[in-house]
Parts: C-alpha cells; structure tokens; sequence
C-alpha cells in the first residue's frame, strides 16, 4: 500500500477530550481491576519469555515494568514526586512504599482518583502518597515542586503533549527527573492498512493521538530537558497482549453480558473488549511501539 499524507487523529480531541477519558476509566474501573489487578499498565518480560509458557505472570510482570522505569529514569529514592495519570495508584504505592517516596498523583477520573486513595489507606500509605482528580496540565503547584514527574502510560490521552513536556520542566527543580514509559507509533510514514488500525486502537481507548518515541525525544529536549535518554520496549512489553495475559474476553464470547454492559454503562465501555486483538496487531506489525524516556531539568546557569 502507499503511505497515506498526515498524522493519525481519533475522534476524542479538543475541548471534549478530558471528559471522554475521565468517562472512560470511570466505567472501566473495576473490569481493568478485576482482570488486570492494581497496575493498569503493560508488562515486562526477557526477550524469548511468555506470560504462558515461562516468563512472568501478570502482577510480576507488571510490578517489574514499575522496576524498569524506576531504573532507567534512575529515580532516587525518597523523591517527591508528580504522578501524572496515577490510575489505581499501583506504581505510586511502588514508589511511595519500597522506594520511600512522596507521591502526588493525579488522574481524570474522580473514580480512579478515590480508589487510589482507598488503596494506599490499605497498605499503610496515605501519609506519601495522596491521589486527585486534576488535569495535568493545570495542577496549581508551583515551579520547582517536584523531584521527579513520573508518567506511565498517560501521555497518549494528552492532546498538546508540548504542553506537557514543557510543564513538567516548570514542576521540576533544577536538576531533576522526568520519567516516562508510554505506547507509541512507528517513525515514518504509515500506509492506509496502517493507518486504519491506529485509528481503531484511538478510538476504542479514548486517545487523540500518538506520537513516536523519537519524537517524544525531540519535545523533551525543546522544552529544554537534557541528558535526554529512550529505551525502545516493545519486544519486552508486547507480550501484554497475549489472551492468556489480558484477560480480555472477545465480544463474541459473551454477546450477553456485552449487551447488558452496553446498557448498565454505555456503548463506550465496549472498547475496553475491542483493545487485545487491536493492540496484538499492532506489536505483531510494528506499527505500535512502546518506549521509555528520561530527561533532566538542567541547573541555572
């Protein structure tokens, strides 16, 4: 096929586009923690491994993709921190547990946002970490609040991703850590086939676009971030989509249940179903990638 013109948008964009992902994970809150646990996030396996045969099962795996970008990022330990899109709060409590950080996390979904909260109470850590509904971009905290702005999974719901490389500079103190981990697309030019299916995979999760990791690379060092350094993870993390890892039951299992979900919490909630085989195809051709970045806010002069 020849390369179609222009970038991939979904149909969530613009002013809208907040209140369809707070929608979003409000609806799917409990299917992601019933099939998927306390992280709503890829896992991460050794080359060669599957989740079915011998590599890691999903809370290992999952728990381990914390631990990658915790080290890559080389994120100290007793950092304060900004988790921007915090979901349940399973990498935070990591972060403000084992790691003895101080955890701001704020999500869209008041939902999320309240659970997160449940969780840390649980586990003995509300005094580290707190969770909010807040939109990213307009937190109120002041310059230089934070050591490290820690993103996992959450910029391909942002619209004006300038706009967040360049507002986690500002929350940064000098010298400190930006750490990202987030699904991509291929760099280049994507035939109509191509094209279609990124279109698809917008759509059912609730995202206007993506962007690909070198260009991720490229907006952190404009916003003035340095010692800029991506990881490509798609073979580590492609796995996820393994049926026997998602759990995510096929719309023509359960017509039933699929039609009474639909009714109970809207026609939306039935992308959650649609992402496995979506997000399978696009490892499988490369057109979807997942990468790691880190970048430092550079001292004053």
């Amino acid at each position: 096929m020849e390369p179609a013109p222009g970038p991939v948008r979904g149909p969530a964009t613009g002013p809208g586009l907040n209140t369809a992902v707070e929608r979003y994970y409000d609806i799917t809150l409990d299917l992601y923690e019933d099939l998927w646990g306390e992280h709503v996030h890829h896992g991460y396996w050794d080359e060669h491994q599957t989740p079915a045969r011998d590599g890691a099962a999903r809370q290992a795996a999952t728990d381990r993709l914390v631990h990658e970008l915790v080290a890559h990022a080389a994120v100290p330990t007793g950092a304060h921190v900004l988790d921007v899109g915090c979901g349940i709060g399973g990498p935070a409590l990591h972060l403000a547990g084992p790691h003895g950080c101080t955890v701001e996390g704020v999500t869209l979904s008041a939902r999320q946002a309240a659970r997160a909260n449940e969780k840390a109470r649980a586990a003995g850590l509300a005094h580290r970490a707190r969770f909010h509904q807040q939109d990213a971009l307009s937190t109120g905290h002041p310059d230089d609040a934070f050591d490290v702005v820690w993103a996992m999974e959450s910029l391909m719901h942002l619209d004006d991703r300038p706009a967040f490389f360049a507002e986690a500079h500002r929350l940064l103190r000098p010298g400190g850590t930006l750490a990202v981990a987030t699904w991509a697309v291929r760099d280049g030019a994507l035939d109509t086939g191509e094209q279609e299916l990124v279109r698809q995979i917008l759509q059912h999760q609730v995202m206007p676009d993506f962007s690909s990791l070198e260009e991720h690379e490229r907006l952190a060092r404009a916003a003035g971030f340095t010692e800029v350094a991506t990881a490509d993870w798609s073979a580590a993390v492609a796995n996820s989509w393994d049926p026997s890892f998602a759990r995510v039951p096929r719309l023509d299992d359960g017509p039933a249940t699929m039609r009474e979900l639909a009714r109970s919490r809207g026609v939306d909630v039935l992308g959650f179903f649609h992402a496995g085989p979506l997000m399978k195809k696009g490892f499988d051709t490369g057109v979807i990638t997942y990468g790691a970045l880190r970048a430092v806010k550079p001292h004053r002069p």
